[in-house]
């Protein structure tokens, strides 16, 4: 009855994946990489949570491809927002995209939930804002590589989804000068 095998047969384990599928895997990263080169803005805004009147309150990320200055800001004040209803699952939308349904976004959290915002992380997010604002990890006025993928990661990644870029792409094809290492 049981078919379970502890070990993998000899055929997968020298399952090799077909050059097909390769092939279109570094044609889409070149896609993205080309789109990415296209473009002059990227920016994205994530979802915090509502105030106690039911305003989304969110943080806001852009990057200009001509200076390389990254924006970070919020929309409301810390105070008010610690004091809000948090979001309980990460919810980034891109700039000029329509904003979400406020109550399927601030449903209560399931099983499969990820990217609850919490104190910890509006914390980290203040923190951001604050190195951002101090220009200290800055090369030349520019912003540097491990700057914007920090608060990209934190604040909005970007899309898969064709037509859309992701940080990594902008990392890439913008040549982002390399900067010193740093923790928040």
């Amino acid at each position: 009855m049981n078919q379970f095998k502890a070990f993998t047969s000899n055929e997968m384990r020298n399952h090799m994946t077909p050059p097909e599928s390769r092939f279109k895997y570094l044609a889409w990263l070149e896609e993205k990489k080309d789109l990415a080169a296209n473009t002059d803005f990227y920016g994205g805004k994530r979802l915090l949570g509502v105030t106690h009147t039911g305003t989304p309150i969110y943080a806001t990320l852009s990057i200009n491809k001509e200076t390389l200055d990254m924006h970070l800001a919020l929309t409301h004040t810390i105070d008010t927002i610690r004091k809000s209803e948090l979001c309980p699952r990460r919810v980034t939308i891109g700039a000029n995209e329509t904003a979400p349904n406020l109550d399927h976004a601030m449903r209560p959290a399931s099983k499969t939930d990820m990217g609850e915002v919490t104190q910890r992380t509006l914390d980290y997010i203040e923190d951001l804002i604050n190195i951002n604002e101090s220009k200290i990890y800055y090369e030349n006025g520019k912003c540097t590589t491990l700057m914007f993928m920090k608060a990209a990661h934190c604040i909005y990644s970007g899309s898969h989804e064709k037509g859309k870029i992701r940080w990594i792409d902008v990392m890439e094809a913008w040549n982002l000068p390399k900067g010193q290492y740093f923790t928040v």
